[in-house]
């Protein structure tokens, strides 16, 4: 009976071991990760913030570091900013009551307790540099302590208000990406989502001067309380590569879990908000299956005055209130919540390589219609709207151009916000499908684990999805995706 009673209680040691492991992941992966501490006191009257950042920066690089760079992206929605943050047809639609513009300061900083010369760079300033007194030599940290301050514009999109809701998201400094020698100083452009940053912990205060207000960010909400005549609101966010916060006097708020994750959903105006809901949990639980699991608590489905369908964040997806039908609506959850693997957890250079993750993501809907039934979208259906719109496209723009550049390129490559589109997600559509079929069911979809589990938490490039998918079927497939890629192959 000992014998027998040692043995049970190592079994449940053991167990209780591994569901630790597993809880703890994420931790045990954020350990080596740079902090951002951010304060915000926002005014839901004037749209305005007065910010600071406290960032314990870890060079987890190579090379001594003389100087940090951020990027600026509340810069682009200035009155000054050469280009607009939208295409030109797009004008009406992200500015409804009139062209409005932010403003955005950085006021002070401070390197271990000394003041710094506020420094900027690009053509647009939107690169901020902070020099360091010294050297800042691999795998040490550094703190870099920044007071900026900035107002919305009437504008709906990522940085800025509507009249139901209030955006903030890429509205603090980011340090960029240090890679090959140098920091990755890529700019905002209106084609697609123009990001590229490290995975990174953060911890957030909001203040607001309206109780009214519901506040949906990144990350799990730790305190919500009223302070010193505030109503402050905090999350924290572990292992996330971004932080995007919507407000609102006007949510309503449902939730449900999937496995250990809670899913909220912000809405208003919704008749359908547990179609809305289900459509994320049931978007979370395929995904999980086919990619590899979805690690976090949290994850938010914010409807907001947005111009385009939907945006991705870390936790958190905007849906747009202007979509009417509502299996257009639960499609674009579904889409953004993909991105939660691809772009979220497995990053890449969305500014250089927008295919990577977008054209990924548009494919994945046609998986998890191959595994739910009960929506009124199939694989096929997709498929076949992916080539008569390529098809269509391809045709009006040769007529009109008399030549076309289809390869998948760069964001700020693109002419036009329509080549951006069609060479990016649906022909990517269309060139994962062709993978698809050239492998198999079977071997694709270890190829997507493969890709997962060997890349999460990181930032990749081209070369490993191609690697990916040739472990999971052992064939070479450089030239596969070249021709693709470089606008070579032939569709019909």
């Amino acid at each position: 009976m000992k014998r027998y009673f040692a043995i049970v209680m190592v079994l449940i040691l053991g167990l209780a071991c591994v569901a630790c492991k597993k809880k703890d992941n994420i931790i045990e992966y954020s350990k080596d990760l740079s902090n951002y501490e951010i304060n915000l006191d926002f005014d839901t009257d004037t749209k305005s913030a007065q910010a600071s950042l406290s960032l314990d920066y870890i060079n987890s690089s190579d090379d001594m570091l003389n100087e940090l760079k951020f990027h600026l992206y509340p810069q682009f929605f200035k009155e000054d900013a050469s280009h607009l943050v939208v295409g030109s047809t797009k004008l009406n639609d992200a500015y409804p009551n009139g062209m409005s513009y932010s403003e955005f300061d950085i006021n002070r900083i401070v390197v271990e307790n000394e003041d710094k010369e506020i420094q900027y760079q690009g053509e647009y300033n939107d690169i901020l540099v902070v020099n360091l007194n010294n050297h800042l030599l691999p795998d040490n940290r550094i703190n870099i302590f920044i007071e900026f301050s900035f107002s919305l514009p009437n504008c709906e999109h990522r940085f800025g208000y509507g009249n139901n809701t209030i955006n903030l998201a890429n509205f603090y400094p980011i340090m960029c990406v240090y890679e090959n020698g140098g920091f990755d100083e890529s700019g905002y452009n209106p084609n697609g989502d123009p990001f590229y940053s490290d995975m990174a912990n953060y911890e957030l205060t909001i203040n607001l001067n309206n109780s009214n207000y519901i506040v949906a960010g990144t990350g799990e909400k730790t305190d919500v309380k009223l302070v010193d005549g505030k109503y402050q609101t905090k999350f924290s966010a572990k292992l996330v590569r971004d932080f995007a916060l919507v407000l609102s006097d006007k949510f309503e708020v449902i939730s449900g879990k999937v496995g250990n994750t809670k899913v909220e959903y912000y809405y208003f105006l919704d008749d359908d908000a547990k179609k809305s809901l289900q459509a994320g949990l049931d978007a979370i639980e395929t995904f999980s299956d086919l990619f590899g699991d979805y690690p976090y608590p949290t994850f938010s489905i914010v409807k907001t005055d947005f111009i385009y369908g939907g945006m991705e964040y870390p936790n958190l997806i905007m849906i747009s209130a202007d979509i009417e039908n509502i299996d257009d609506y639960m499609n674009v959850i579904i889409h953004e919540t993909a991105h939660q693997w691809w772009y979220g957890m497995v990053g890449n250079d969305e500014y250089k390589y927008p295919w990577l993750d977008e054209a990924l993501t548009e494919y994945s809907c046609l998986l998890f219609y191959d595994n739910n039934s009960g929506y009124n979208l199939t694989h096929s259906e997709m498929l076949s709207a992916s080539k008569e719109n390529y098809s269509l496209f391809v045709t009006v723009y040769q007529d009109v151009l008399g030549d076309l550049d289809t390869s998948m390129r760069a964001v700020n490559e693109y002419d036009t916000e329509p080549e951006y589109t069609y060479c990016t997600y649906v022909k990517g559509v269309l060139m994962y499908e062709s993978l698809y079929q050239l492998i198999g069911e079977k071997d694709f979809i270890t190829g997507l684990k493969n890709y997962f589990n060997d890349n999460k938490y990181t930032n990749v490039i081209p070369s490993d999805i191609i690697r990916a998918f040739e472990k999971a079927c052992g064939n070479e497939l450089d030239n596969f995706f070249s021709s693709w890629i470089d606008g070579k192959v032939v569709i019909r």
